[in-house]
């Protein structure tokens, strides 16, 4: 009989841990759903105050098969960050490479790219760029969804390229139903800067009309962007404009 009981209890008890584990996982669903515009990108990022370093050295590599583009992983240095690498023996020879997250133990490892676009054996010359680093980390950090008010915006368009005198077409986003058809739109586009004048940012971004530029005109000022490009492209592409001066470089929107 008391047996009989035991088991009773035992089944009764497993049904409420069971039912309560249920509601735990359809709140958390919910709260996923109701949040998730507001939810950050996952990021590996280096809090800000391991920014303030100095490392230049010559140093021996390990090549890392699973390290793709012009991208290495330093153990000492932040991430992410950006470094010039150079061939020791020549440093007018050198890249401008971003320092990445990776799971192997070596201290320094580089991509094979690298390796091969430098043209060295045991060494390479390292320079931790402090300036530009501390403006990647602002653009990764900045990478956050949120949820965009759609109203009947006017913007207009123009290709930069192109001997236009004024703004040319005209997009109406009253016509966008749906945040998501916004973002697709801008899916792997930079945002350059934005300037007070069609001219001033023609001049300012000519040197870099090759990356596709385009502009639109929003709230009497001209946003400037580049692009698209492909996942893989878009993080050197950032890091590129930021080396050259463009220091407000980010992904868009």
């Amino acid at each position: 009989m008391n047996l009989n009981k035991f088991i009773i209890l035992f089944l009764i008890t497993s049904c409420t841990v069971t039912t309560n584990e249920e509601k735990i996982l359809k709140k958390n669903e919910i709260i996923d759903k109701k949040g998730r515009y507001f939810q950050k990108s996952v990021t590996d990022i280096s809090p800000i105050e391991d920014y303030e370093i100095d490392l230049t050295v010559s140093e021996k590599f390990n090549i890392d098969n699973d390290i793709k583009g012009i991208n290495i992983s330093h153990k000492l240095l932040p991430i992410p960050s950006v470094v010039k690498v150079s061939d020791p023996n020549n440093l007018s020879n050198y890249l401008i490479a971003r320092n990445v997250k990776t799971n192997n133990n070596f201290r320094f490892s580089v991509s094979s790219e690298i390796v091969n676009k430098l043209n060295v054996k045991t060494n390479i010359f390292l320079e931790y760029l402090k300036d530009e680093s501390i403006n990647l980390r602002k653009v990764v950090d900045s990478k956050e969804e949120s949820v965009i008010k759609m109203d009947s915006t006017i913007i207009s368009t123009e290709i930069l390229e192109d001997e236009q005198s004024g703004v040319s077409s005209k997009l109406d986003y009253s016509k966008i139903e749906s945040l998501e058809a916004k973002i697709e739109k801008y899916k792997n586009i930079i945002q350059i800067d934005i300037y007070d004048e069609l001219s001033s940012a023609k001049l300012q971004t000519n040197k870099i009309k090759n990356l596709g530029l385009f502009i639109e005109e929003i709230d009497d000022k001209i946003v400037v962007f580049a692009g698209p490009f492909t996942d893989n492209d878009i993080n050197l592409k950032i890091d590129f404009l930021i080396k050259n001066g463009y220091l407000n470089a980010k992904t868009y929107p």
